[in-house]
């Protein structure tokens, strides 16, 4: 519902404790309606952030679930705060493609920032990148690196088999497509070019030239806030600011007008932003060596600070692992946890069965598979370890709803 995140008592049901409420009443609910037997058994599924929800509600709850499917689950947020891994397993994509496609990026990096810190290296990188504008002060080239950055990651984490329209048209393995046209440019932003081109522009959608405010700005802010990166959306909150006011603009009226044609778009974005200020705290850091990425440490002042301005909240970083037991979920059963090796979340996933876990905890790896690919339909084109895998989760299921009409 448009506008239905607007009053802060509503946002404060934006929890994972609440979201779980939801899906347990739920399904006594349909018991009820239906008139279910007390041997029906519900197996609960889920992705991402839904992989956590559904791992946790077997694990809390299985007096009411026979099992769970819990897809490239993140339930190790301590790894992406403290390591690069993230950026790490989305360099090793690129690099398994080609070890000069890394050095391209790192390279387009360099240019980009030294050409920014002028006002005619801002044309040239403009016109290198295929903007409409140059950019418009030095302190653009954040959104830029954020907006080159989103595309770089999302080619990865969505890297599917198969021609997709997850926010893009793109390709198949997308990123290798991208990998493939960098190797073709002649400097470090024209690789970067080449790279944007295979995911904003593939079908040429974008049209002739790129947008710096619809376009630029607009997807670095969706690509930090779907990593958690509150820090950085912040940070281009006070640059947008600034701007407004050195053009002599109001900010508050400006910011109305921008943000209220797309209030859907936002109550969005300010669903998830509340949570990753409260509960799901991920912001990770890089070092520009062993991945592709600009060297950076989350600058938690000015995280929390945005959180407590936005929503008079603030994160509680070691919450979640805590009241929802890490990896330690050896006193559970019947989940079954997948990761796809492409997808950079596979790094804060358990990635391998924990210590004295019965065996009907199940923990995979999918072979060249994306984020939740096994929870997609299939397709001719699935390589055959998403297929395989899809087969051992049937084969736990029945056995699950059997062990469930045998104990109910």
């Amino acid at each position: 519902v448009v506008g239905a995140l607007d009053n802060q008592n509503d946002l404060s049901f934006l929890t994972v404790e609440q979201a779980m409420a939801d899906f347990n009443t739920l399904t006594v609910h349909i018991r009820t309606k239906w008139y279910m037997s007390p041997d029906t058994a519900f197996i609960v599924f889920g992705g991402s952030y839904g992989g956590n929800l559904a791992m946790w509600l077997r694990l809390k709850n299985p007096n009411l679930w026979a099992g769970a499917i819990a897809s490239s689950a993140t339930p190790l947020k301590h790894v992406l705060r403290e390591t690069n891994g993230f950026a790490l397993i989305e360099t090793q994509a690129y690099g398994n493609v080609s070890l000069a496609c890394p050095k391209l990026v790192r390279s387009g990096w360099t240019e980009l920032y030294e050409q920014s810190s002028t006002p005619k290296g801002r044309i040239h990188v403009a016109q290198a990148l295929g903007l409409c504008d140059p950019l418009p002060d030095v302190d653009a080239v954040e959104d830029v690196h954020g907006w080159v950055s989103g595309a770089l990651e999302t080619m990865v984490q969505y890297g599917y088999p198969y021609p997709t329209q997850f926010y893009n048209p793109v390709p198949a393995y997308p990123f290798q497509v991208a990998c493939y046209k960098m190797l073709q440019a002649i400097t470090g932003l024209g690789a970067l070019r080449a790279a944007i081109n295979v995911y904003y522009n593939y079908t040429g959608q974008a049209g002739s030239c790129f947008d710096f405010d619809s376009s630029v700005m607009t997807e670095a802010r969706m690509h930090w806030n779907r990593k958690g990166d509150l820090h950085r959306v912040h940070s281009q909150d006070l640059r947008k600011r600034n701007r407004q006011e050195l053009n002599g603009f109001d900010y508050k009226e400006a910011r109305l007008l921008t943000t209220t044609p797309k209030q859907s778009d936002e109550d969005e974005e300010n669903a998830w932003e509340y949570q990753t200020c409260t509960e799901v705290y991920q912001p990770m850091p890089t070092d520009g060596t062993t991945d592709f990425e600009i060297p950076y440490t989350p600058n938690q002042t000015s995280y929390f600070e945005h959180c407590w301005n936005k929503y008079a909240v603030q994160p509680r970083p070691n919450w979640e692992e805590m009241h929802f037991m890490g990896s330690n979920i050896g006193a559970g059963s019947n989940i079954f946890l997948t990761s796809g090796q492409l997808d950079p979340w596979r790094a804060a996933g358990i990635q391998e069965t924990p210590n004295g876990s019965p065996d009907s905890i199940v923990v995979r790896i999918i072979e060249n598979g994306a984020h939740h690919l096994d929870l997609r339909g299939a397709n001719p084109l699935d390589p055959l370890s998403v297929v395989n895998i899809r087969i051992e989760e049937k084969a736990c299921m029945h056995q699950w709803i059997k062990e469930w009409k045998e104990q109910h």
